[in-house]
């Protein structure tokens, strides 16, 4: 017969540290020694261990966050790219479907049916990025 899980101090601090690792909600479980719908029933009922595991979790990000920034900061491109695609999406992320909807596009049509492609659809002016065009309109 197993014993019954009890929260005690030392269960909300390892709580707080498998969130601050990133762990899921399954994975701390096992950690903690209990099945997974112990720790949802418990999570559920208990704000002390929701708070625990929310505050780990955040705890984890503002610590890999600062690393990423330090990372960028020092140099490293891809960690500048992945932080300004992730915090500023709209100006950073790749448009890949544009991409190849130009890809496709460039191949079948003539120079002067480009041009008027490229004004009639402003989605692909942003693409190929030419200011010029957006004042012939």
């Amino acid at each position: 017969m197993s014993k019954a899980f009890e929260i005690t101090k030392e269960v909300i601090k390892e709580a707080e540290e498998c969130g601050a690792l990133g762990l899921t909600m399954e994975q701390t479980a096992w950690n903690l020694g209990v099945n997974p719908s112990t720790l949802y029933k418990y999570k559920a009922k208990m704000g002390e261990l929701a708070d625990a595991i929310s505050r780990g979790r955040a705890r984890g990000i503002r610590s890999m966050t600062g690393n990423l920034r330090d990372q960028a900061e020092a140099g490293n491109t891809h960690a500048t790219m992945f932080y300004l695609k992730n915090q500023a999406p709209d100006q950073w992320a790749n448009d890949l479907q544009n991409v190849a909807k130009i890809q496709v596009n460039l191949s079948r049509i003539s120079d002067s049916e480009l041009l008027s492609e490229l004004r009639e659809d402003p989605a692909l002016l942003k693409v190929v990025n030419l200011p010029e065009l957006e004042h012939k309109r």
